[in-house]
């Protein structure tokens, strides 16, 4: 079989390449942050929007009808009644 010939690069084509490769590199985790940040103002812009839909929504609630009992929130337990149940 005949012996595969390969090219040696010179130091300055070697340089060349590092510094491309650090070009690509640097210009790729540019590209990283900069998505990163936009989805991370969007997701904000979001939350806020939902807070204040939700906050609309509850106002409009207690407009409509002051006699209902207050939303129940996602974190808040049960809630307690003072009835008791027989079986």
């Amino acid at each position: 079989m005949s012996q595969m010939k390969y090219i040696k690069l010179s130091d300055e084509q070697v340089r060349a390449r590092k510094r491309r490769n650090v070009a690509i590199a640097l210009g790729l985790l540019g590209f990283i942050a900069l998505i990163y940040l936009v989805t991370m103002s969007r997701m904000h812009a979001n939350n806020r929007a939902r807070v204040a839909a939700e906050s609309a929504a509850l106002a409009t609630l207690e407009r409509a009808d002051p006699a209902l009992p207050p939303p129940v929130q996602p974190d808040a337990g049960a809630p307690q009644t003072t009835e008791t149940v027989q079986p």
